[in-house]
């Protein structure tokens, strides 16, 4: 695969996004540098900026002098991250309901319509619309500060709702659960918002904390 030079850095990060959110590549993989350059038929420099990109997002972790890995999360560092997450997307709902405008609401309809109609497509693309509705919840909070630091966790866990969605099955009722988050929101129940997303969270976080318990550590596909 030839790449032009001014996309490469952002179109191998975008490949590697994906394949990594889809599970192709799993947790705790090794991502060779050299592996990588002949398979885009690209020098090492573009790819190991699309490496850091990725590193910055918590897709990927580099080790001085031993080379990256895909992220991999414990159950610990999953429990941690889903009760912080929680704890700060339940306080971000709670301010941002009252904010919400008309806008902000029909953006957020038509994004889960957008995931209803891909709930047999590609995890990636269910991943990125999920993590659309949410930040469109939040951001109504006018709180940059709260936005950004969900943002940070949010992307830790992002490759791990591969496992959620594709052997977990649990896409359909994280839906149904999006769908009343969304009617709360229109009925300007703040309370019921915000009680929603901290139990949607925390079910998710759970089903991912058993899973990868199960799979003694880690998140590959099941044998």
């Amino acid at each position: 695969m030839h790449l032009k030079q001014r996309t490469v850095k952002g179109t191998l990060a975008q490949i590697l996004r994906d394949e990594i959110l889809r599970g192709d590549i799993r947790p705790g993989q090794r991502l060779r540098q050299e592996e990588l350059a002949a398979r885009f038929n690209v020098s090492t420099m573009p790819i190991r900026e699309a490496l850091l990109s990725l590193e910055a997002e918590g897709l990927v972790t580099i080790f001085p002098h031993r080379g990256a890995v895909v992220t991999e999360l414990s159950a610990a560092d999953l429990e941690d991250i889903y009760d912080i997450r929680a704890t700060l997307e339940e306080l971000a709902t709670r301010l941002a309901v009252p904010r919400l405008t008309q806008a902000d609401l029909e953006a957020m309809a038509a994004v889960l319509r957008e995931m209803d109609q891909s709930m047999d497509g590609d995890a990636a693309g269910l991943v990125e619309l999920n993590h659309r509705f949410h930040s469109t919840l939040y951001a109504a909070s006018n709180r940059p500060h709260l936005c950004e630091l969900l943002g940070t966790l949010r992307r830790r866990t992002q490759h791990y709702l591969n496992a959620y969605i594709t052997y977990l099955g649990g896409m359909p009722q994280a839906q149904t659960e999006h769908w009343q988050i969304l009617e709360a929101c229109r009925q300007g129940d703040a309370e019921a918002a915000a009680a929603t997303v901290r139990s949607h969270i925390l079910r998710v976080g759970r089903a991912l904390i058993a899973y990868v318990q199960q799979q003694g550590g880690d998140a590959a596909e099941p044998d």
